[in-house]
């Protein structure tokens, strides 16, 4: 039921997250007439979930954006410092010009998120989406401090009252990889 959920989310999510996707003008022969319209311009968006949990959000932003790439971002977190680590990488090595979304459900300190982050614009991203399902206000004003002065749009479903002494949002609603993958 949870991962149902946050598909469906995480869709309604990629509507805001998208609106300021990058289009050019088409023309296309129709049985009647042509037809001008609108595709998403080149180099298409990269899609980036961080795993484990951004995962279960995949599915619902390429429903929007069926021909966007894909890369993934290995990260975690030590319990102990509350840093971030990347154990894993699969992304192209040039960014240059390309709009990235990053899909995390949980915006809790803002570590793994502000590593990713400057992870893509150190690739040569120029704009950078971040979705969230659930923020903690304290995760959300280190992003903004972070970033600040980048292109960096976050789009959150909701915030949450705080963290509290182990860097987890309270109230929350637990390890969101866990409860995807049934280990909860």
């Amino acid at each position: 039921m949870f991962r149902a959920l946050v598909e469906e989310l995480m869709t309604l999510l990629a509507y805001e997250g998208t609106r300021g996707v990058r289009v050019e003008e088409v023309t296309v022969q129709t049985p009647v007439a042509i037809a001008r319209g609108v595709k998403i311009s080149d180099p298409r968006p990269l899609v980036v979930p961080i795993l484990r949990a951004g995962l279960g959000m995949l599915e619902g932003m390429v429903k929007l954006l069926p021909t966007a790439e894909v890369g993934f971002l290995g990260m975690a977190r030590n319990e102990e410092t509350l840093q971030p680590t990347t154990y894993a990488e699969r992304l192209p090595d040039d960014l240059s010009d390309r709009q990235c979304f990053v899909l995390d459900p949980m915006l809790a300190t803002g570590g793994s998120l502000i590593a990713a982050i400057e992870f893509l614009f150190a690739r040569g991203a120029v704009d950078v989406t971040a979705i969230c399902i659930l923020a903690a206000p304290e995760g959300l004003a280190a992003v903004e401090e972070a970033l600040a002065g980048r292109e960096v749009t976050i789009v959150l479903g909701a915030v949450d009252e705080r963290l509290d002494e182990h860097g987890y949002i309270v109230p929350g609603l637990g390890d969101a990889g866990d409860r995807l993958y049934g280990l909860v």
